[in-house]
């Protein structure tokens, strides 16, 4: 008997919800002022992912990457991202953008935005209508050393044309 109820109970916790991260509490506030309609107070309607960050070769801090919703569009996404270091202290992260035009600019809002920790890479993507046939892509580098991300490679299609197949040109690459 108590071996049947220890492997139900083993079974069943298998199969658990796994329970999300707990959001910095002055993270959620940092982040609620400046997405003020899309959080709840404790977090859970925001949360999209949250990293352990590589540590640098020049300090043994380890840094959290957390991504968070910011806004929802019919086919579009946007969301922002924050470096916590162990002491709470939190940096805003902004990256390099290519506008449709080859205009370089910064910004922190970033458009459908995953992080991939085997490749310690942030990409975004936006369409530019719903079917996908035109919109920008990028990919950002994280650097350990200076502790924010670097462009790597930009992806922009300006023209809405029906061809979903299309290579999107490279517009940067470094």
């Amino acid at each position: 008997m108590k071996f049947t109820l220890m492997f139900l109970l083993l079974t069943f916790s298998a199969f658990a919800e796994e329970k999300p991260p707990v959001l910095p509490e002055h993270l959620v506030a940092h982040h609620t002022a400046v997405c003020p309609d899309f959080g709840s107070s404790d977090g859970k309607w925001f949360l999209r992912a949250v990293y352990t960050l590589p540590q640098s070769p020049y300090s043994k801090q380890i840094n959290t990457l957390y991504v968070l919703g910011c806004e929802m569009y019919a086919y579009n996404s946007q969301e922002r991202a924050y470096i916590v270091d162990p002491g709470g202290a939190i940096t805003d992260v902004w990256v390099a953008e290519i506008d449709f035009k080859g205009n370089f600019t910064a910004t922190n809002s970033l458009m459908g935005a995953d992080y991939d920790p085997a490749s310690q890479s942030l990409y975004t993507f936006q369409k530019g209508r719903g079917i996908g046939d035109c919109g920008s892509a990028s990919t950002y580098a994280y650097s350990a050393e200076e502790e924010k991300f670097i462009l790597k490679e930009a992806r922009v299609k300006d023209h809405c044309d029906g061809d979903i197949e299309a290579d999107w040109p490279v517009v940067y690459s470094h």
